[in-house]
């Protein structure tokens, strides 16, 4: 059964997560390096806006804003494309549209420039982008063929709240300490926060992006050492929901075996593997998922979808049993 798809239309926020086929570890160190720099290059042809990762043996986490659609000019695009292509694509590119132009074919160059610009600022274009780009060159390298991906990425859609945004992040974060690869998040190599914590800039960049949104700030004003502390708070487990920006009441949720843990015991709650990160259509408050659940396609039958699960984690609340949609939340 294919998990659902919530978009929207406009800027939206998410939580992407895609794993190897055949239950395969191919992504070891020099992999990840290669990874990362391709998502990193579909990123910024796309515009999307990536704020932290975990990339793991056999599978990767994305938090990512996508913006909504604007005009890119040539000029702009010219530059996406260098990002993505890289120098010696990107001049055999320009030779070939300036063969066109010399033939008087620039509708064709136009055509292609169309075609272009209708991949970006899209989830799931950013997302074919690099898993296509990724698997050819790995084929390439190690003489394999077919994809390599186990189907389709999941994506959840995420409130902008700093419950929302910064509760995955932290979850994301945590995925190589859940696993045993790292004692501590800030020392997981292929991570956001920890490779800002071990200086790597976009990373750092990145991450001072989403603290800015969370509190209303503007991402050039935002230090790194701003949002190593949020990171901090969050991944150890000092940030309740009452203090959060939106402020709030501390929930219970309940762990796997139905022991109560307190929102407040953030750290606790993040390192149990959570359904709601991963499957569902959407998270964030109950508030958030009435909004997207109007924007719902109404099924004939007259049976109602089941919108909401009954668990609320740190005042969030997930969407299960939904069908892929755009929505306007």
């Amino acid at each position: 059964m294919r998990r659902p798809r919530v978009k929207v239309e406009g800027e939206g926020f998410y939580h992407v997560v895609s794993r190897i086929g055949g239950k395969r570890f191919l992504i070891d160190e020099k992999e990840k390096a290669i990874l990362l720099g391709m998502i990193r290059g579909a990123a910024e042809f796309s515009g999307v806006e990536l704020y932290t990762f975990a990339i793991m043996s056999n599978h990767f986490h994305l938090l990512v804003r996508v913006p909504r659609k604007r005009e890119v000019s040539d000029k702009e695009l010219e530059k996406r494309m260098l990002s993505l292509y890289g120098p010696v694509k990107f001049n055999a590119v320009l030779k070939k549209w300036a063969r066109w132009t010399k033939r008087n074919q620039e509708d064709r160059v136009e055509d292609e420039k169309t075609r272009m610009r209708a991949r970006m600022y899209d989830l799931s274009q950013f997302c074919k982008t690099f898993k296509e780009a990724y698997t050819q060159d790995y084929n390439k390298r190690h003489e394999n063929t077919g994809t390599i991906w186990e189907g389709r990425f999941k994506s959840i859609l995420l409130e902008g709240s700093f419950r929302a945004l910064m509760t995955v992040a932290g979850y994301v974060h945590l995925n190589p300490v859940r696993a045993a690869m790292a004692d501590a998040p800030e020392d997981a190599k292929w991570t956001g926060y920890g490779a800002g914590c071990q200086g790597d800039a976009k990373s750092r960049a990145g991450l001072q992006g989403l603290v800015a949104r969370v509190y209303g700030a503007k991402a050039e004003e935002t230090t790194w050492k701003r949002a190593q502390e949020v990171c901090a708070d969050v991944v150890g487990g000092h940030v309740s929901v009452a203090s959060t920006p939106e402020g709030g009441d501390d929930v219970v949720e309940t762990d796997s075996k139905g022991r109560p843990v307190r929102a407040g015991s953030l750290k606790a709650l993040l390192a149990m593997r959570s359904a709601g990160f991963v499957h569902g259509g959407a998270l964030g408050s109950a508030a958030f998922l009435k909004r997207v659940a109007g924007s719902f396609p109404k099924r004939k039958r007259s049976k109602s979808d089941a919108l909401f699960d009954r668990c609320p984690f740190l005042a969030l609340s997930s969407a299960t049993g939904v069908r892929e949609t755009t929505c306007s939340a």
